[in-house]
């Protein structure tokens, strides 16, 4: 019990913190001030990609409709080799947009984040992802 009591006001400020984290947008080519790395990936989406990021990377791997258009992407900091939480700091797009695996040794430290966009034709999509 007293173990307990003495663990619960650092989970408290723990969840605090994180339930108050500033996902502002990224602008192109700014630093992002709150110490954490990310990618700020943009590009067109008609259906469904995977977008495959390791390092200074992303990769997108098409599972239905067509090649993602005008992508661009900038990293703050790179993913690192060693297992992180990745998480969507915001998206702008009409679909879904969700982290599928975390990176770790298992899959050479490779985040894969899934687009979908289940309506019809292309949307336009931008998304900030924070580690």
């Amino acid at each position: 019990m007293k173990t307990i009591l003495r663990v619960l006001p650092a989970l408290f400020l723990l969840f605090l913190s994180l339930a108050w984290s500033d996902p502002a947008e990224a602008k192109w080519g700014n630093n992002n001030d709150n110490g954490r790395n990310s990618l700020v990936w943009q590009g067109r989406v008609d259906d469904k990609i995977d977008l495959y990021i390791q390092g200074r990377s992303v990769r997108p791997v098409v599972l239905s409709g067509r090649r993602p258009q005008n992508v661009r992407y900038d990293f703050d900091g790179r993913l690192p080799r060693r297992t992180v939480i990745v998480r969507i700091a915001s998206k702008r797009g009409r679909g879904q947009v969700y982290v599928r695996q975390l990176p770790r040794s298992s899959n050479n430290y490779t985040a894969i984040v899934r687009v979908y966009d289940p309506k019809g034709g292309a949307d336009r999509y931008r998304l900030r992802m924070q580690w």
